[in-house]
């Protein structure tokens, strides 16, 4: 890994003498992140990345000769540029796919890709491997355009390893060179604006040196933004990346903010999760989604469920109901309330032949026009949700009992912020907090 870190500081024409960073082996891990060589006074550039070397789908475009490369997003086309030159050679950005990790056995989607990598998803909280089965999803339509796109141009295999029968779909090797890629794509890439629109989902890069940086949930850290923004500059010579806002000690970690994301989004996207205790209580960002325990409400509901999930898909409240724990506060999604008081108008069975009545209060609340259902059905939802919450703590609790979860740290932390957050909601339900 030495010699591969001085190649490309060779191609990037950096001295490595001169940078104020270098890569270092996290103590107690076996993965990397950016150091301070000196003390660095805020604000400082740390080092600046030539445009050449940022690879996206505009860099991309210049080495490849087709029309119809625009077809491919900036995911599919980066990850198959990465599938095709895994093994360096001579292509232009080998120096810096030389440096990107070999391998993702540490990230679920391995897991539930490869199969004999890992332990059994169905060890994870259904909220995660329902979140992980949505990344699976989107993994799978890439590599799907992907053959697609090579069975039309199978002249990009010329000189490579691969051949047009590689890419059929009972080849286990492509998927599992593809993961490779892609995961060094979805886990790696940050925002970099190559499009008109601020807003396009082709404005992403690879940047070496940069991307060796880890996540922090809270401030101080490097933040890569748009052009023209504090952090880092998007013009002709590259991208140019600051320190943060306050001075750095020598020998500090450097890290990036990936978002303000829940553990669950960090482990299904990046495959690590933060423990809670590790950041301050007023910067924790803890949330779990109870999508499947209120679903089993609604379907339990027979006709009158199928109508209220009609009505929820209209009004654009169908799933995403979630719990948080923010700002040192417990508190409902105001879509999680919105589903359980419609919930609560209903009884099972047939629907009443005056359900457009009984819907009237509820679309009131959602219109803005009140704020409240009658006493009755208020205190059934609080009811409800004291039902869920306890659910929740009592499969977490269970989960945690079993040797196999306990064995792996990250899947301990999801369980266990699964159960805070039920725990502290439903103190609030006992206590007749506001939620």
């Amino acid at each position: 890994m030495g010699e591969s870190w001085h190649k490309l500081f060779a191609w990037l024409n950096i001295d490595s003498g001169e940078i104020m960073v270098e890569r270092r082996q996290v103590a107690g891990t076996d993965y990397y992140g950016l150091y301070t060589k000196k003390p660095i006074p805020p604000k400082t550039v740390l080092f600046a990345v030539p445009k050449y070397a940022l690879l996206n789908s505009k860099t991309l475009a210049s080495l490849y000769n087709l029309k119809d490369l625009g077809s491919l997003s900036a995911v599919q086309m980066i990850s198959l540029h990465l599938l095709l030159h895994q093994e360096g050679g001579a292509d232009f950005f080998s120096p810096y796919i030389s440096t990107l990790p070999r391998d993702f056995n540490y990230h679920p989607l391995t897991w539930m890709v490869k199969r004999d990598v890992g332990p059994s998803v169905q060890l994870l909280p259904p909220s995660v491997i329902r979140a992980l089965q949505n990344i699976s999803s989107k993994f799978r339509s890439d590599l799907s355009a992907i053959r697609s796109f090579v069975h039309h141009h199978s002249e990009l295999l010329e000189a490579r390893s691969w051949a047009p029968s590689d890419f059929a779909e009972d080849n286990d090797l492509l998927v599992s060179n593809y993961l490779w890629a892609w995961l060094n794509v979805n886990t790696r890439c940050i925002y970099y604006q190559v499009k008109n629109s601020p807003s396009d989902p082709d404005n992403l890069t690879l940047c070496p040196i940069l991307d060796f940086a880890n996540h922090t949930s809270h401030l101080p850290c490097m933040n890569p933004l748009s052009a023209g923004r504090t952090s880092v500059t998007n013009v002709d010579r590259g991208l140019s990346v600051l320190s943060p806002d306050t001075s750095v000690d020598a020998e500090s970690e450097l890290y990036l903010k990936y978002g303000s994301h829940c553990n669950r989004v960090l482990f299904a996207e990046y495959g690590f999760v933060l423990d809670p205790a590790s950041i301050p209580e007023d910067q924790r960002v803890l949330e779990v989604k109870v999508d499947d325990l209120v679903q089993d409400y609604i379907s339990k509901k027979g006709e009158s469920g199928l109508w209220m999930k009609e009505i929820l898909e209209t009004e654009n409240y169908w799933l995403d109901w979630t719990m948080h724990f923010a700002s040192g506060s417990a508190f409902l999604s105001y879509r999680l309330i919105t589903v359980l008081r419609l919930i609560s108008i209903f009884p099972s069975g047939p629907l009443p032949p005056q359900s457009e009545t009984m819907l009237r209060p509820w679309k009131e609340i959602v219109l803005g026009q009140r704020e409240q259902l009658s006493s009755e059905h208020e205190c059934a939802w609080r009811n409800l949700l004291r039902q869920i919450c306890s659910a929740i703590i009592e499969r977490a609790s269970r989960a945690l009992t079993e040797a196999a979860v306990r064995s792996h740290e990250s899947i301990v932390v999801l369980w266990e912020e699964e159960r805070f957050i039920a725990s502290q909601i439903l103190v609030l339900v006992e206590n007749g907090g506001e939620l």
